[in-house]
């Protein structure tokens, strides 16, 4: 079995947040990771968490190292959650509780027909609902042409529009016995709500029943308009929702098989709900659906594109529309669900949907295609970023690498295709390339895990990095210098860390930067409490009391630290007398005295 990529734990805060971190460290450390197995390249954990049933992680691995890493948890943050940090520390620390397995495809080698097919059998038998993926892969491999989309599922029967025009109705009128200072709050949550009604006319869109869909799309559209304008609109909420249902409307028009006259008739309706909704500044809301309906998939300009016939004009017949992008989305949607690829190519590139075009090719196989276009025509590193994503499902690593270099050339933020660049180069062995993209990660974003991972990296290099790293986090300036304090600290740079502090920072970092400073700057620690509790009291902020409490805590340890006990009790009756009729805040302050008269004695 080949080795597992490097996995250090410079890696993985890269991919994951602090608190990220430091939760998975702790499910680590009690021992939450109850089961990890490995197959070859992927790893399967069981992780305890809130929920009496574990949560389930899988991470692949690939020849340029972790590739994807998912977990059950409802975890969305961005970053790894803390079930998939606990168990790569498992992995990384104690390899001895992996189980190593042999993969499927070796266990599956030497049954005979018979068996895999009893094997399968068996398991349907166990988990009724494997039958319908079973029934529509064997109608991928033996019924489809090769490169063509499976075709879905269609429904023999129309659906109901008054099931959700009823549902809709009930969501907006959840309000109704509500004040209006009351119901402000929840507006976000009532078209959230709705959200959850177009996502079932998305369902069906998804599926090729666009007939379904549009039925759906009117209940919905109809009873919105009639009641959305007795939401508070103040921050926008209730009318953003007409941006994701003019979305669906394009995409179900050009999904749904309408004759001219079925297009007609849907282009009026768009158009009158338009001119209904004009005059609340939602101006673009149909536009995009309304010239769907007009015209269809028979528009000269856009049968050409389908050709082939690719001009300066794309699929327009003059200058493209605000929203030909929107339109243009919707098209390609559509093709690739319909399995007509070279449509979807001659459409994207007509339209200058770069990424898509080169995502397409590397999906057919035509990585080479894929790569030449892309290091012509990729403008952003948003659109790099996603060509490379594609290339490394393939495993085509090398192709991967260069379209990356190229990418940092580009415009946009550079710090994920750097980040990218740096697993990819570090799994291929190209240490030194890994070395230098890790570097620009960490000058965009000079964060603790950047600065550990070339640290890692570097080598005989660190002393010579370790100097320039510094002094590029010395001369940085930040509202929020969370990054460079927790460097500075894991430096021992307690100086450092209590300058970058005083231009501004949280509650948090400014604790941990007193509880770091206060052993050998206590007069600083003493300072700084002081002047986050004095306001507090001072302006009888009654709810922050407790902030005061905790800062004074810390000041009493200082004091202590500073060998200057009796000051502190001169300043702590001082401040009892000061403050002697904020009933709530005396007990705080007396606690305080008690504990520090204990301390003297």
């Amino acid at each position: 079995m080949d080795p597992l990529p490097t996995l250090t734990e410079a890696i993985i805060r890269q991919h994951a947040s602090s608190d990220s971190y430091q939760r998975g460290r702790e499910y680590y450390e009690q021992g939450a990771v109850v089961r990890v197995v490995r197959r070859d390249q992927q790893l399967q954990a069981e992780v305890e968490g809130s929920q009496y049933e574990p949560y389930l992680v899988q991470i692949t691995c690939d020849a340029g190292g972790i590739a994807q890493a998912i977990c059950s948890c409802p975890y969305d943050w961005g970053g790894w959650c803390k079930h998939i940090v606990a168990t790569l520390l498992t992995v990384g620390r104690d390899p001895a509780q992996v189980d190593e397995r042999p993969a499927l495809h070796i266990l599956l080698a030497g049954l005979e027909r018979e068996q895999l097919q009893a094997l399968l059998l068996h398991l349907v038998e166990r988990q009724p609902g494997l039958a319908e993926m079973v029934e529509g892969q064997v109608q991928r491999l033996h019924l489809q042409p090769a490169g063509d989309a499976p075709a879905p599922r269609q429904r023999h029967t129309s659906v109901d529009p008054n099931v959700f025009r009823r549902q809709v109705r009930a969501i907006l009128r959840s309000l109704d016995r509500m004040r209006s200072s009351e119901a402000y709050w929840h507006v976000g949550a009532v078209v959230d709500e709705v959200r959850q009604v177009l996502e079932q006319a998305k369902d069906f869109v998804a599926a090729g029943d666009g007939h379904n869909a549009l039925a759906i799309l009117e209940a919905i559209t109809e009873t919105y308009i009639a009641d959305w304008v007795e939401l508070d609109d103040s921050d926008g909420e209730a009318s953003t929702f007409f941006e994701d249902l003019g979305a669906v409307w394009t995409e179900a028009m050009l999904t749904a098989d309408l004759t001219i006259k079925e297009r007609q008739t849907w282009a009026k309706k768009l158009a009158q709900w338009q001119h209904e909704v004009d005059d609340y500044g939602v101006d673009t809301a149909f536009e995009a659906a309304l010239v769907a309906a007009e015209q269809g998939w028979d528009y000269p300009p856009l049968v050409r594109v389908l050709r082939g016939e690719i001009t300066e004009q794309g699929a327009w017949e003059e200058e493209a529309p605000s929203y030909a992008d929107e339109l243009a989305i919707a098209r390609l949607n559509v093709l690739e669900r319909q399995g007509r690829s070279q449509e979807y190519l001659h459409l994207a590139e007509a339209e200058g949907q770069t990424e898509r075009y080169v995502t397409m090719l590397v999906r057919l196989g035509r990585v080479q295609e894929a790569v030449d276009y892309g290091l012509q025509y990729l403008g952003t590193t948003e659109e790099a970023l996603a060509l490379v994503k594609a290339l490394r499902e393939r495993e085509e690593f090398q192709a991967a690498l260069q379209i990356t270099e190229h990418g940092l050339t580009l415009e946009g933020a550079k710090i994920p295709l750097a980040t990218w660049m740096t697993d990819l180069a570090l799994g291929m062995g190209d240490t030194g390339r890994a070395l230098e993209a890790a570097l620009m990660v960490f000058r965009g974003a000079p964060e603790l895990a950047a600065y550990q991972r070339v640290k890692e990296l570097a080598g005989a290099r660190w002393p010579e990095l370790h100097t320039e790293l510094l002094a590029h986090v010395r001369q940085g300036r930040s509202y929020s210098p969370s990054g460079p304090v927790e460097i500075f600290l894991h430096e021992g740079l307690v100086e450092d860390a209590m300058r970058a502090v005083e231009r501004g920072a949280s509650y948090s970092l400014l604790e941990q930067v007193v509880d770091a400073a206060t052993p050998s700057h206590a007069d600083w620690a003493i300072r700084v409490c002081r002047q986050q509790a004095e306001p507090i009291m001072d302006q009888g902020q009654s709810q922050h009391y407790h902030h005061a409490a905790r800062w004074l805590e810390r000041a009493r340890t200082a004091y202590r630290a500073a060998g200057r006990e009796t000051e502190w009790n001169t300043y702590l009756g001082e401040l009892v007398a000061r403050h002697r009729r904020k009933h709530s805040l005396i007990p705080r302050l007396e606690a305080l005295k008690c504990y520090a008269a204990a301390g003297k004695a």
